[in-house]
């Protein structure tokens, strides 16, 4: 005959008031414990979900590009159109033209929780130099109606296709097309680089290929378990000054960013980039990003004989991780923007400006 209850001596401190000597009856019938059934289901299912292999889908290229100039123009007002409906003040994607084809076309990605306006200072620069510009919105962003838990419906797939369908109407807007994006963008933009041979040349400015206080030893199951659990969102009220940036993070968001970068750093393993000049720009006062992984993707890179440079802002400008947008505290763009306008043309920055091999 079994006892259906035992006698279990000091369980716990903590769990008993500090009274290391009480007694706790726990029921032990033939049948496993409750709390044990569900410890070891929960251990399970988190070992599984950090453990098992993540399916990536179908991040390939689907060209499909649009070589008309007014086509291309009427495909994004299109796009604009449908925006308007959704999109809060200034959120919406950009379009800069000197109405016709421009020997040059650069395409802009934006960051998470962040909106084209992000990109609208360095998008007139360029316009300013006789370039087409064109900043499309990300999905899920700057939305009149959403907030920081919409973003948790974005995956990588629509990350994907952005990167794809932005050089589909790039290439009727101009003969060369440069693209370049930061952090989440940079991600997209790293796609661009390993898809699309019909871009001249790619820069990547702070991408999201793995974020900070995560050991890269670990990225691999904290990624697979940030995209098996439940969306966790951190939200801070939005600025009404700037109504198109939606303060704080949806872990849903940034684990399908970190799923396509995951699928280009594969990829760079087993092939050579499509794109043959590509150039990363880090910060060294990044508290945001892993550098590491971005400089693993161009070593990456080299081995397949593309032309990929590497250069690091100091970390005496203390900049933050949004070197882009001039409405960032602490923001530096006199600094920054002659930097990318090198890269984007080509050429080497300032000496200030280190560089890593």
């Amino acid at each position: 005959m079994h006892e259906p209850f035992r006698e279990v001596w000091g369980y716990r401190r903590s769990c008993l008031g500090g009274d290391a000597s009480a007694r706790v009856r726990v029921f032990v019938d033939e049948h496993p414990m409750p709390f044990g059934i569900a410890w070891h289901t929960v251990v399970l299912f988190f070992g599984l979900a950090a453990f098992a292999p993540t399916r990536s889908g179908d991040l390939l290229a689907h060209p499909a590009p649009v070589r008309d100039y007014a086509a291309a123009v009427a495909r994004i007002e299109a796009l604009q159109t449908r925006e308007d409906s959704i999109v809060a003040p200034g959120g919406g994607s950009i379009l800069l033209t000197h109405g016709n084809r421009a020997p040059r076309v650069v395409v802009l990605f934006h960051g998470l929780t962040d909106s084209p306006l992000q990109y609208y200072a360095l998008a007139q620069w360029l316009f300013a130099q006789g370039d087409n510009v064109f900043v499309p919105r990300l999905p899920h962003h700057a939305e009149r109606a959403g907030n920081i838990a919409t973003m948790a419906r974005l995956t990588a797939q629509e990350l994907r296709d952005l990167g794809d369908q932005s050089v589909d109407v790039a290439r009727g807007l101009g003969d060369t097309i440069i693209v370049s994006g930061l952090s989440a963008g940079g991600t997209i933009a790293a796609w661009v680089g390993q898809y699309r041979s019909d871009v001249q040349r790619v820069v990547l400015v702070a991408p999201a290929l793995e974020v900070t206080h995560v050991p890269s030893l670990l990225h691999g199951a904290v990624l697979r378990l940030a995209l098996r659990v439940p969306n966790l969102t951190r939200a801070s009220p939005r600025d009404s000054t700037e109504p198109d940036r939606e303060p704080g993070w949806a872990t849903h968001a940034v684990a399908q960013t970190l799923k396509l970068g995951v699928a280009v750093r594969n990829a760079a393993a087993e092939r050579p980039p499509a794109v043959r000049e590509l150039s990363i720009l880090l910060n060294a006062h990044d508290r945001t990003i892993a550098n590491g992984a971005a400089i693993d993707l161009a070593r990456r890179w080299r081995r397949r004989g593309a032309r990929t440079w590497v250069y690091v802002l100091p970390d005496s400008l203390r900049l933050p991780h949004d070197v882009i947008d001039p409405r960032h505290p602490g923001s530096s763009v006199g600094a920054v923007y002659p930097v990318l306008d090198a890269l984007l043309a080509g050429k080497a920055p300032a000496r200030w400006v280190a560089e890593i091999h």
